[in-house]
């Protein structure tokens, strides 16, 4: 077997060095070697890529897949590059000790940033195994043809090596250039967009058959031999402080192990599960409330924001005269919108496992963060880095800074206390109420249009709900951590809570006259909450699409035009254009996406609407993430006895650049609609006083196969000028159409009734409410 290798040398060598090692454990395994750890050097190329005495190929990369299939992708990219053939190839990601950080998941940049370097490698390690067969021959590299990991003398196709066969056992010592791990880069040039071959095409997914049969090892699977399983007590309102706890109302429990306490964070250990869960549930804590605590609840949120001192504000972001283009304007249009706080919401709760033996700490989660996950385990707990490793396999917690960063954390403190392996796993209930959650939004916004129908004016404002936003793994701010007592401090040990932030709308719109403000708010508790604001996927972009894709619907409708025209209108009023070309592939993607759905031109709301009880609309949203550019249009019937909706049809269009796999991007775009769907009709955390009463699937209610659309359409566009040009870059897909969703429905909703509606969800009582009072 071969392993390549690359170095940060400034000029690449080869050398023969005795025999290949292979990175050892497959995605999976349970053993664990002797540590140290050391990190896998990006720059040697042994840490990507392993060629086999049979001709296959082991591809080892920084990432993790959330169930997209970029696993799937990132193979068809390497194999490419490497001339091999896509079924003699398989893929270990996110190991600390056996694959490169390359950060995990997270941006949506598996494709559009990190598989750069795996195609550079694989380029990399292609032309060294050319420059062996060169020499093997005694031809010139140019006299020989590669293809399907053979080589072949181009004159006589009966000379012929495999990789295999060409190193034969001997391990390759290659250096490259590359101060970071996304600037890895070798002699070799990546190929042309048009030399691809497996680059392209529909090649199923590897992880979906052993997904079905079962035989997929789930990170909650995993099983340690000795292992222990705990459970959390959480605190039961806000703000509780921990008085005493009653050990012996758990202590005749058949299994029970131990209760674990610092601070406010408790926790049970047993010996089984189930008997951990009764521990949990039997164990008798007294606790106190915080004196002078008053949290405004759920319905009160919105008016909390509006009333509330910012934490931060950013300074407005101006173009051109904003209140000039207001004194002067032949129409003013003002609105506002309100977003929730938004859960996770994952099928399975957090878990983790972590193994303390000897002096050592291996932890097994599916965190997309996984390195991180490493980093932080070993600062919280105080151990050497190089002495903890974290694997990564499947689970349900993904698309943002969710619950598994706390579950891990949870199991390697009590594994390191119990200096035994330890289990832990949340509990629905604990999933729901204690999961991250995205921030929730007031925006106010101000239009103004000019007798012919444009918009002169914009002024944006948004207030986010998402002072002590929570950062991946960091150790201070997990939620053991925090409940422990713990505080993120600034330099001088000040205990300073992040910032948070809030967004503006992406899109290329031109306005001559914008105003932006942004601001953050906080809640009254910051620490030891429920109410923790996090990354939720695509982190602020459904809130602001949701107000500003609505608000320019609504402008539409007061200048008397269609909405598709009105927004090309705003595009095409400027032939300027970014790098990336967005506004040439919006333009192109706007087009697109109208021309596959059939949309006939006219203003909002549908006269025709109604038949019956039932209303009919359609609504168009567009925006673009990094470079990705994305349209929606929903088609809706809302019973208007009831004021349910039914989104019964989607068309998307999508510009993501080069496309890898066009199957696995239809799969994401609709798996990525559905979720933004979900959010936007049912989705919404809600709390009293006292406590959080979003507690499980009935009180957080989901979208369903019940409420998926009968039809969805998608168009692949490529906009870029030159649509054939050799260096076709490739975009992340895994939150751009999450963003546009809700705009999208909640524009078909007045098109079909004439009532709009600013709050989400778009429940049946807030339509029906809204319907009866138009």
């Amino acid at each position: 077997m071969l392993v390549i290798g690359l170095s940060t040398a400034a000029v690449a060598k080869t050398n023969v060095l005795g025999s290949a090692v292979e990175p050892a454990a497959a995605a999976g395994a349970v053993a664990q070697g002797a540590g140290p750890y050391k990190d896998p050097d990006f720059r040697q190329l042994d840490s990507w890529i392993v060629i086999h005495e049979d001709n296959t190929a082991s591809f080892f990369v920084g990432k993790t897949d959330g169930g997209q299939g970029t696993g799937t992708a990132f193979r068809q990219m390497m194999c490419d590059e490497l001339d091999m053939p896509y079924n003699s190839s398989r893929l270990l990601m996110g190991d600390s000790f056996l694959s490169v950080d390359q950060g995990g998941s997270g941006g949506s940049d598996g494709i559009e940033v990190d598989g750069w370097p795996m195609r550079r490698t694989a380029a990399e390690a292609r032309r060294v195994l050319l420059d062996l067969a060169s020499a093997r021959f005694a031809l010139p590299v140019s006299a020989l043809t590669v293809a399907n990991a053979v080589i072949s003398v181009t004159a006589d196709p009966s000379k012929s090596v495999t990789y295999g066969e060409l190193i034969g056992g001997k391990r390759f010592n290659v250096t490259l250039t590359g101060n970071n791990i996304n600037a890895t880069t070798g002699i070799a040039k990546v190929k042309s967009v048009n030399d691809f071959k497996i680059v392209g095409q529909s090649i199923n997914r590897y992880d979906i058959p052993p997904k079905v049969d079962g035989s997929l090892t789930w990170a909650v699977d995993v099983k340690v031999p000795g292992m222990v399983h705990a459970r959390n007590v959480r605190p039961p309102f806000f703000g509780a402080q921990l008085v005493s706890i009653d050990e012996s109302s758990v202590n005749g429990l058949p299994g029970f192990l131990k209760v674990l306490s610092k601070g406010n964070y408790v926790a049970v250990v047993a010996e089984r599960e189930e008997q951990a869960i009764k521990a949990a549930e039997q164990l008798k804590v007294t606790w106190a409330k915080t004196e002078g605590l008053v949290m405004p609840t759920s319905e009160q949120l919105y008016d909390f924001i509006r009333a509330a001192k910012p934490n931060s504000s950013t300074a407005p972001a101006n173009t051109g005269d904003v209140d000039a283009a207001f004194t002067t304007a032949a129409k003013i249009v003002e609105a506002e919108y309100e977003v929730p706080f938004h859960g996770h919401q994952a099928l399975g709760p957090a878990h983790g496992i972590a193994d303390p033996r000897d002096g050592q700490m291996t932890i097994w989660s599916n965190d997309m963060k996984i390195y991180g996950h490493r980093n932080g385990v070993a600062d919280f707990l105080g151990m050497p880095r190089d002495q903890v490793r974290a694997i990564w396999l499947e689970g349900p917690q993904l698309y943002g800074r969710t619950a598994a960063d706390d579950a891990g954390f949870e199991a390697a403190w009590i594994a390191k206390e119990l200096n035994r392996p330890v289990r832990m796993q949340w509990m629905r209930h604990e999933e729901t109420t204690w999961d991250t959650k995205g921030p929730a939004y007031v925006f106010k916004m101000k239009g103004s249009l000019d007798e012919a129908g444009n918009v002169t004016g914009w002024h944006y404002d948004a207030r986010a709900c998402d002072y002590n936003h929570l950062g991946y793994n960091v150790p201070q701010t997990v939620l053991i951590s925090q409940l422990q007592g713990n505080r993120l401090r600034n330099s001088a040990g000040v205990v300073t809570p992040a910032g948070g932030g809030s967004a503006s709308p992406a899109e290329m719109y031109v306005i001559p006259n914008r105003r932006n403000t942004r601001h953050v708010v906080g809640l009254p508790l910051i620490w030891e909450t429920p109410i923790r604001t996090a990354n939720l996927r695509d982190p602020n972009g459904p809130q602001v699409t949701f107000a500003g894709e609505s608000f320019i619907d609504e402008l539409a409708f007061a200048a008397k035009a269609d909405p598709v025209q009105f927004r090309l209108k705003l595009l095409t009023a400027s032939t300027e254009d970014d790098a990336g070309f967005k506004r040439a592939r919006s333009i192109a993607t706007v087009k697109a996406t109208a021309e596959l759905y059939g949309w006939d031109s006219r203003p909002s709301p549908n006269p025709r609407a109604v038949n019956g009880d039932i209303a009919t609309g359609r609504g168009i949203s567009y925006c673009y993430r990094v470079q990705t550019v994305i349209v929606t249009i929903a088609e809706v019937e809302v019973n208007l006895n009831t004021g349910r909706v039914w989104v019964k049809r989607f068309t998307v269009g999508a510009d993501c650049g080069l496309v890898i796999n066009p199957e696995g991007l239809r799969n994401t775009i609709e798996g990525n609609t559905l979720h933004a769907m979900s959010r936007a009709m049912f989705e919404e955390f809600k709390w009293d006083a006292e406590k959080v009463t979003s507690v499980d699937w009935l009180t957080y209610l989901t979208g369903t196969h019940l409420d998926a659309p009968r039809k969805f359409d998608i168009v692949l566009v490529n906009g870029d000028p030159n649509p054939n040009r050799h260096d076709l870059p490739h975009y992340g897909a895994g939150e751009p159409p999450h963003k546009p969703t809700a705009a999208a429905i909640a524009n078909a909703i007045f098109d079909a009734t004439g009532v709009r509606i600013r709050r989400i969800p778009l429940t049946p009582e807030r339509v029906l409410a809204a319907l009866q009072t138009k």
